[in-house]
């Protein structure tokens, strides 16, 4: 195998390969006779069929497998010995193949971008500083009781106020049932504030085991990305209509529901976590504000096929993996792309300022993170750990640990003014 090498754009680099008619001849070979070991024709019986013959009927499906096997194979050895990083798989493009020829072709090769990142040390961010209060304490007791209401049934229809318990699945435009889109022993309370008109319209009036059929329009800002600005029908079965009872909000409250002495314990449990989250959405922000930053300081062009495949996964993951008509998958191509190409230049500027400063992740520290997560799902702990047993796995969870220890660099470095309040940054210092 042979090859050459040409910069064909901005982090790209295209692969010529020629593979020898010998080579190639050689691999024809061995698919043939893997291919051998399964074909049957008349008068010869499974797998005894001559070597010759079966290069002559199945003519078709070596080639195919050949190509299918061979060339992915020959374009990895190809980019591993011109000591490339792709960071998506390489295009193969342009492939001229003909049984007594060499074999060539073209291989896209996308590397990940390294800059020179500029002005990244002392980044000025401002930071906001929320007091816990007495009011958002009551709010998140208040939530509480709500969670850990008691429900009586109902022998009436639906009216606003009650509780429509039931099961949904969607439907699509023929009116079949979509394939994992059931929501089973669903609680809606009518009335509430967030809930969808179309929803509380098809559902006032309803009985205990009756079955709808309710057309409801989503929001153009829906959370679910797949439905927002869209209408969607679902078949509805209703199992109870139900009234909503709050618990007293006392000791007996504390003990019964979470187990604790008293409800002075439990309020100061619900201030103990709003702490600790707003200290985690301070850090966010002063990460925010560093990350916007560093991206405004250091624009760059990345490479559209990283873009693209990258795009494909998160609307892949937006949509459950099904299937979706082009059209939506333009609109969530087009919603998704801004904060995918935000995401991976984060990414870049990151992981060269980790170069840059010579930051670096031990083995250790891959570890210590595996163990972390494995301690965090003790049932899961086995199937965590087995996840990161491949290099690729591992190299990928450093490059990650690296990206967060650049940044925990880069906020230690920054100078981040509050706006309220006198507490100190919050920052993770980084080791070299």
């Amino acid at each position: 195998m042979n090859y050459k090498v040409r910069s064909t754009g901005t982090w790209q680099h295209t692969l010529d390969i020629d593979v020898p008619a010998d080579e190639v001849a050689r691999r024809l070979g061995d698919v043939a006779r893997q291919i051998q070991r399964q074909a049957s024709l008349p008068g010869f019986r499974r797998g005894r069929v001559p070597i010759d013959l079966v290069r002559q009927h199945f003519a078709h499906s070596v080639e195919q497998e050949f190509l299918e096997t061979f060339v992915p194979r020959i374009t990895s050895e190809a980019v591993d010995q011109a000591r490339l990083n792709p960071v998506v798989p390489p295009l193969v493009r342009n492939v001229r193949f003909s049984p007594g020829q060499p074999l060539r072709f073209e291989a896209v090769v996308d590397v990940r971008p390294e800059i020179e990142v500029k002005d990244y040390r002392r980044i000025p961010v401002r930071r906001t500083v929320r007091p816990v209060d007495e009011a958002q304490v009551q709010k998140v007791l208040a939530d509480l009781q709500e969670e850990s209401a008691v429900f009586a049934d109902l022998d009436r229809p639906a009216e606003r106020g009650d509780v429509v318990l039931l099961d949904s699945t969607r439907l699509d435009a023929g009116g079949r049932r979509l394939q994992g889109t059931r929501a089973k022993n669903r609680r809606i309370q009518l009335g509430a504030p967030d809930l969808l008109p179309d929803l509380e319209n098809g559902l006032l009036g309803a009985s205990a085991g009756q079955e709808r059929t309710i057309e409801v329009g989503y929001p153009p800002d829906y959370a679910v990305a797949e439905l927002a600005g869209h209408q969607a029908r679902y078949v509805i079965k209703v199992r109870k209509i139900q009234a909503k009872n709050l618990r007293e909000m006392d000791d007996n409250f504390a003990r019964e529901v979470f187990h604790l002495e008293s409800l002075e314990e439990l309020r100061s449990r619900v201030r103990l976590n709003l702490e600790m989250e707003e200290r985690v959405r301070s850090q966010r922000e002063v990460e925010a504000g560093v990350t916007e930053v560093l991206l405004s300081r250091n624009p760059m062009d990345l490479p559209e096929r990283l873009v693209e495949w990258m795009l494909e996964r998160v609307i892949r993951e937006a949509t459950g993996k099904r299937e979706v008509p082009d059209k939506l998958r333009a609109e969530l191509a087009e919603r998704y792309r801004p904060q995918v190409e935000r995401s991976l230049k984060r990414e870049v500027l990151l992981s060269s300022v980790a170069r840059q400063e010579k930051l670096d992740v031990t083995e250790e520290e891959t570890a210590e993170e595996i163990d972390r997560m494995a301690q965090a799902e003790p049932r899961q702990a086995a199937r965590v750990r087995a996840r990161y047993q491949t290099p690729e796995a591992r190299a990928n969870l450093r490059e990650s640990l690296l990206e967060r220890k650049a940044l925990d660099w880069l906020i230690n470095e920054a100078e981040v003014q509050d706006d309220v309040g006198t507490e100190s940054p919050i920052v993770v210092p980084a080791t070299r």
